[in-house]
């Protein structure tokens, strides 16, 4: 007869209950065993020569990289730290306890090295020493200790290159009571190739370094320690958008304060404008800077030199305007250089063609005649003068009255006839002194014109002038930051 197959299930069910239980009973022996007698403490180093050191291997695996505060100078780093070490304390025969060679035990029941993080810049090293989790132990006394941990350590951070940086954070673990007679690290290893991405840096690569120091407090001991380097490179892209590019077509709005014309009256005020443009990005520099004189950040030096730009444009500006309005005569080695020499070097065409200011011919047509006037105040008044002593002369004198001679006279020209003077002769006078007076009025505006297009195409030269010193200046600097940028070199430049 076939057995059924239930209870071919419960025989099974009752065979591994038997081995659970008797695998369970085997482990609280082997823990009361080792834990509940005289023979163990976690108070003291598991060694049972006291001049043997602990020998302590040290692992450090980078998780991620949380955050790297430049003003502060720190950084913080999600590790997955590991200690291993042999307790003495904690061997035993696996046959004795059914081939049990592996247990799981809290780390508060058993000895700890009291490696703590030399740099902490935050919290106490309780984490550290006092992490509660599973421990490792296995039958040859070897304890394997792993744990999760954020640290908050410093980190010296090189702003010379900023934000085109390579930084270089140390993480200092070591034993804080013992020295290397007690607790040693001959074995250690560090590894960042399993880091979770961040969106600001870049890591290089993490390397690890024993070194043993002797302090000054305590003579004749070596106190071993381990230090992790990191190596990030910062992602400067978020930085060239919302910092460089910016501060870059902000200097390139200066190159416009020279081509607007001067009697827009909008030169000055430009130039003011993108200066308090550059001066508030430079805070939002400065905010996220340690306040430190060692360096000064690649970017700081950029919108310096570019406010120092900006601020010589606006100065030659104004002596630009302060030229474009001025009234009085031009030097004439004035003309020569900025209206004869610069002007062609930048060709620039200026006219230097100039009226006469003291003489208008008033063109007849009709008869082919021309008059000649001479814009000065004493003539009019000599004319006059003339006049009325010939009237005096033609009224007491001989022939007055005679009909040919009279007129051989209106015929003759004014300033030399001698015969009386006739309303006709009066209005020709007037006639001609408000004629000479106009042709002084314009002559003098000409004249004053003539001024104001030379001292206006003085400032134009000018204009061109600065704006080409300015073009320069830009492109030497861009391209003295750029040579800087592209050194390739993450520290301090010699």
């Amino acid at each position: 007869m076939e057995p059924k197959l239930p209870q071919i299930l419960l025989v099974f069910t009752s065979l591994l209950l038997s081995e659970v239980v008797k695998g369970s009973n085997e482990s609280k022996r082997l823990i009361k065993d080792l834990f509940e007698t005289d023979s163990y403490s976690k108070l003291v180093r598991p060694v049972i020569n006291e001049s043997t050191p602990v020998l302590v291997t040290f692992e450090l695996y980078l998780a991620s990289i949380n955050d790297v505060n430049e003003k502060f100078q720190t950084i913080t780093t999600m590790v997955w730290l590991t200690q291993r070490w042999t307790d003495e304390y904690l061997m035993w025969d696996p046959q004795k306890y059914n081939n049990i060679s592996t247990f799981r035990i809290p780390s508060t029941m058993l000895w700890l090295p009291d490696t703590v993080l030399y740099n902490k810049r935050s919290g106490d090293n309780a984490q550290l020493m006092k992490t509660e989790t599973l421990m490792i132990v296995n039958s040859d006394g070897s304890v394997d200790w792993s744990a999760p941990l954020t640290f908050v350590s410093q980190c010296k951070i090189n702003v010379y290159y900023y934000p085109f940086d390579t930084q270089k954070c140390d993480m200092v673990f070591g034993s804080w009571q013992h020295d290397a007679r007690y607790i040693d690290y001959p074995i250690h290893e560090a590894d960042a190739s399993e880091q979770e991405p961040n969106g600001e840096w870049e890591t290089l690569g993490m390397v690890g370094l024993r070194k043993a120091n002797e302090f000054s407090c305590c003579p004749g001991k070596v106190y071993p320690d381990l230090t992790f380097t990191l190596r990030i490179r910062r992602k400067p892209l978020f930085y060239v958008v919302n910092l460089v590019i910016p501060c870059a077509l902000i200097s390139a709005m200066s190159m416009v304060e020279f081509i607007l014309p001067c009697n827009s009256g909008e030169k000055v005020s430009l130039g003011i404008t993108v200066l308090l443009s550059l001066t508030v990005f430079m805070l939002v520099v400065a905010e996220n800077m340690p306040a430190t004189s060692d360096d000064i950040p690649i970017l700081a030096r950029y919108y310096i030199t570019t406010i120092f730009l900006v601020s010589f444009s606006t100065f030659m500006t104004v002596l630009v305007l302060n030229l474009h309005h001025r009234r009085y005569p031009m030097p004439k080695w004035m003309k020569e250089i900025f209206l004869g020499v610069l002007a062609q070097v930048l060709c620039i065409n200026v006219d230097k063609k100039r009226r006469g200011a003291g003489t208008y011919n008033i063109g007849l047509p009709s008869r082919g005649h021309h008059i000649e006037l001479m814009p000065t105040a004493s003539g009019t008044a000599a004319e006059m003068e003339f006049m009325l002593k010939q009237e005096e002369l033609s009224a007491t004198g001989p022939g007055h009255g005679h009909g040919h001679n009279h007129s051989h006279q209106n015929n003759a020209p004014i300033n030399s006839r001698t015969g009386p003077i006739t309303w006709k002769d009066r209005i020709h006078l007037e006639i001609l002194n408000n004629i000479r007076y106009l042709a002084g009025r314009y002559a003098e505006k000409a004249h004053e014109e003539q001024t104001i297009n030379e001292w206006q195409g003085v400032a134009k030269v000018m204009d061109r002038f600065f704006l080409c010193i300015y073009v320069v200046c830009v492109v030497v600097m861009d391209g003295v930051m750029g040579m800087q940028i592209l050194r390739k070199d993450p520290d301090h430049p010699s």
